[in-house]
């Protein structure tokens, strides 16, 4: 009897923990985000656990408390606590399991054997503690980027990773054009001879100049009997749109630029476009300055009421 008194209590027990599991890791997640470490340009998080519900489950396999090492080797007996910044660390006396467990979890490296979400459990729309939306939340468009940009092969990386928009067909009409040094001249020279803009000699154009790195997007249309012209203009805007929010999440400061002359007879001409293609602009990419880390950690902007963009039929 008392065997089966204490099966029924260890059942009851198993249902509450499961019933506080999502309560826990929100809270370890919001310690993870809280702790000032939050902002595009702390690419460290891309290296840390995500704190995803994966993340807590990985960590009861691989976490051992006390300095022990978690999972791959590091050790977390040296690093420092995601608590400190909130005032005091998360390893004294009489803290919260959860706190402490969010300290331990931050320097743990990212696993790559990881693919994703938990699909079999979606949780509720969380703009603070999903690194997703939370980057969507906060994403600026800097108008005045630094001098350091991302590599060749990072914009490889990038554009492979973003192909996965939202694409009927699977046509992927769009292409992205690299412009650096004396292609920006080229391209302010373009601007000025569609504006009919004529220039003393050693003058030039310097808008292009505003960052050392331009991406051109444009979109590259084909041909197809159930996917019309301006469905894949509207894929081509989502892949530069992506593109925006992964650079941003990866650290890099971005301005997504147009104009009147942005199809103009001499520019596309530059881009070597053909019939049927649309310059969809220039991405300038860049650093973001010390400036704007202080403006964007915060600065607040005001958010539309959804339901002026929500109706039924």
């Amino acid at each position: 009897m008392g065997s089966r008194k204490k099966s029924g209590c260890a059942k009851k027990d198993k249902r509450r923990r499961k019933r506080e599991r999502p309560d826990h890791e929100r809270e370890l997640t919001r310690a993870y985000f809280l702790d000032g470490e939050t902002g595009p340009w702390a690419m460290k998080l891309a290296a840390r656990e995500s704190l995803t519900r994966l993340g807590a489950g990985a960590v009861e396999d691989s976490t051992v408390v006390g300095g022990a090492a978690i999972g791959d080797g590091t050790s977390v007996g040296d690093e420092t606590n995601v608590g400190d910044a909130a005032g005091g660390g998360f390893g004294s006396a009489g803290e919260s399991p959860a706190a402490a467990d969010g300290a331990r979890l931050a320097p743990a490296k990212a696993d790559r054997g990881r693919t994703g979400p938990d699909y079999s459990a979606p949780s509720s729309i969380d703009s603070l503690t999903d690194p997703v939306l939370h980057a969507i939340a906060t994403r600026r468009s800097i108008s005045k980027v630094g001098p350091e940009t991302p590599s060749d092969s990072d914009l490889r990386e990038i554009i492979r990773i973003i192909s996965t928009v939202a694409d009927h067909k699977a046509l992927k009409p769009w292409r992205f054009l690299i412009l650096r040094g004396d292609d920006r001249i080229r391209l302010g020279e373009a601007l000025d001879e569609a504006d009919g803009i004529t220039r003393k000699d050693g003058e030039f154009n310097t808008k292009p100049l505003r960052a050392e790195l331009l991406l051109a997007l444009v979109s590259s249309p084909t041909p197809h009997p159930k996917v019309p012209e301006w469905e894949q203009h509207a894929t081509a805007a989502g892949a530069g749109h992506l593109l925006e929010l992964a650079l941003w999440q990866a650290g890099w400061g971005v301005m997504w630029r147009s104009g009147h002359l942005t199809n103009a007879p001499a520019v596309r001409r530059l881009h070597r476009l053909r019939d049927g293609e649309l310059l969809m602009g220039w991405f300038y990419i860049g650093s973001v300055p010390e400036r704007y880390r202080a403006r964007l950690a915060a600065g607040t902007r005001p958010r539309p009421d959804p339901d002026q963009f929500l109706d039924t039929l």
